[in-house]
């Protein structure tokens, strides 16, 4: 089981940051710009497992442990980036913004860009698990209400490269994560996310600190 965090920086006025979690179950140009598997280490958008934050150029601290960074190796599909990390343990993970879809009630923008993205990641990661289904019953289900289906939690796409699926992974990456959510009716973006095999020593460290505050 796999924990990602994800800050997500799409609100109204597109100034403040909404906070959110979720538990997730578990050509060669294209490849470059996201993470190196034959690397020593691990890395997402050119940031390495366990990087310091006094290292990274942070836009905003949306928390203690939630920072807006300037990636080294940005991808055009993303318009920010947010990390978490811990001071004894560096940044344990890495998410990808993606930029809006909008006018796109089909979602025919935004699935064309996670299918040519969900193919770059294969290239590098290998098996994944996929999952692209509305629920039974779900009240949005024609196909000019995909993205509100989506806004509404009825609808879900998004892929899982993880060891248990067999997936390639870097010495240091515990699981990669892509998929798709939506703001509106006719508004859908991408998220991408990578997560580090620190992450549990990171949750534990601001797990203990909120303890302590009780």
């Amino acid at each position: 089981m796999i924990v990602i965090t994800v800050v997500d920086a799409h609100t109204t006025d597109r100034n403040h940051a909404v906070m959110f979690k979720t538990k997730l179950i578990t050509t060669a140009a294209t490849i470059l710009l996201f993470v190196s598997a034959t690397g020593a280490s691990a890395q997402a958008f050119g940031i390495e497992k366990g990087t310091p934050i006094e290292n990274l150029e942070v836009v905003r601290e949306i928390s203690e442990f939630e920072f807006s960074v300037i990636v080294p190796k940005p991808h055009s599909e993303f318009e920010s980036y947010t990390v978490f990390a811990a001071p004894e343990v560096g940044v344990c993970q890495v998410i990808g913004i993606g930029k809006d879809h909008d006018n796109d009630r089909y979602g025919s923008s935004v699935k064309s860009a996670f299918a040519d993205l969900s193919s770059a990641l294969t290239g590098i990661y290998g098996a994944s698990k996929n999952y692209d289904f509305i629920k039974n019953g779900a009240l949005w289900d024609g196909p000019e209400e995909w993205v509100m289906a989506l806004r509404q939690n009825e609808r879900h796409l998004a892929t899982f490269w993880t060891e248990d699926q067999q997936s390639e992974l870097p010495e240091g990456l515990e699981g990669v994560s892509l998929s798709v959510s939506a703001l509106s009716s006719d508004l859908a973006y991408i998220l991408l996310g990578y997560e580090f095999d620190n992450m549990d020593e990171c949750i534990r460290i601001r797990d203990n600190q909120d303890q302590g505050g009780l």
